[in-house]
């Protein structure tokens, strides 16, 4: 039996439709797949990608077997995993708002912790652990990071940055105990399903008027291109290693452009520049005095202009798997954006 936390992500509900896929287009067995969720969780945009890809969506939505669970309640999280063989940990806290920067730090740190003690415990054959390029430690200037590097804490570290290197020191705990693991680190995914959060939401500030983009670069790799690395790994004899999981380096402005393209709008984007984006900086500030939320922190500010390169040579090496282009990913996801919003 498979489980899968984070199922309700955009990451999660696409590794749910490929494990439970047609035989017909898939090798492996036909396993029963279980998801943990919240009590409160909203299935829709799960329903959604799965619509995306099959004429079935119902029938292999209906195949999911969902678990009601608190991550942060270690009790709850053994009985979910009693009797599971294959765990993928994909459920996070995602924030760069300041206030909520501790307890996003707890909470994936704890869960991470939890499924590992709870793997541990009730006899998984393996884990695997999405963390992130954000876990990845910087290399000199004008060298690409790799697996090695070790994260370090600075004062523009972010949050969700400590968060997941704290979360793959439980990972490996874990390993140290005799837990079968391996971690991936994806840089920013981009997939179809997911129009008003995440990365995806791109495509909808774009087509909804957006006509700024930042210099920043950094990497960016398409969902389908993670499920099949994640789902290799897992059925692999792969264990204590963690392999980072990107197509390739793009700047803010490259990516806008290929959307734009991609969406068949005629506009040209505009380029952020320091001075702008700290005005933008103070007047988010002064509407979040009244919302209580920013649309832009610091650390979006310091994102959009940052360049950080990473090697995917590790899990090429390991796996032989070549990633989907781009533009191409940008292509299909533009596709699936337009269907979706007629």
């Amino acid at each position: 039996m498979i489980l899968i936390t984070g199922g309700t992500g955009l990451l999660g509900s696409h590794l749910l439709y490929e494990l439970l896929r047609e035989p017909g287009k898939s090798k492996r067995r036909q396993e029963k797949v279980m998801a943990l969720k919240r009590p409160s969780s909203d299935l829709e945009e799960v329903r959604r990608v799965f619509r995306s890809y099959s004429h079935e969506a119902d029938a292999l939505f209906a195949r999911i077997e969902w678990i009601d669970a608190n991550l942060m309640n270690l009790v709850e999280v053994e009985q979910a995993l009693a009797g599971m063989d294959q765990v993928y940990h994909c459920a996070a806290m995602v924030s760069f708002q300041p206030q909520d920067r501790q307890q996003m730090i707890e909470f994936n740190t704890q869960i991470t912790a939890n499924m590992v003690s709870a793997c541990l415990t009730q006899g998984v054959n393996k884990l695997l652990h999405v963390s992130s390029t954000s876990a990845i430690g910087r290399p000199p200037e004008g060298t690409p990071a790799n697996e090695s590097m070790i994260w370090a804490r600075s004062k523009t570290s972010t949050g969700y940055a400590e968060s997941k290197f704290r979360s793959e020191m439980e990972v490996w705990r874990g390993i140290e105990e005799g837990l079968q693991a391996v971690i991936v680190n994806p840089s920013i995914i981009l997939g179809a399903g997911f129009w008003k959060r995440g990365s995806s939401s791109m495509f909808s500030r774009i087509a909804g008027g957006l006509k700024y983009a930042a210099p920043g670069v950094t990497g960016y790799v398409g969902v389908q291109d993670v499920v099949l690395a994640m789902t290799r790994l897992m059925n692999s004899g792969i264990s204590g290693e963690r392999y980072i999981l990107s197509e390739g380096d793009y700047s803010y402005r490259q990516i806008f452009e290929m959307i734009v393209r991609s969406l068949g709008l005629q506009k040209e984007l505009k380029r952020v520049t320091p001075p702008l984006m700290r005005n933008l900086v103070r007047l988010d500030a002064l509407g979040g005095v009244l919302t209580g939320k920013r649309r832009i922190t610091l650390e979006h500010m310091r994102a959009a202009f940052s360049e950080v390169h990473f090697s995917n040579e590790k899990i090429r090496e390991a796996l032989g798997i070549s990633f989907t282009p781009l533009d191409q990913v940008i292509e299909q996801v533009a596709r699936s954006y337009l269907k979706d919003h007629p």
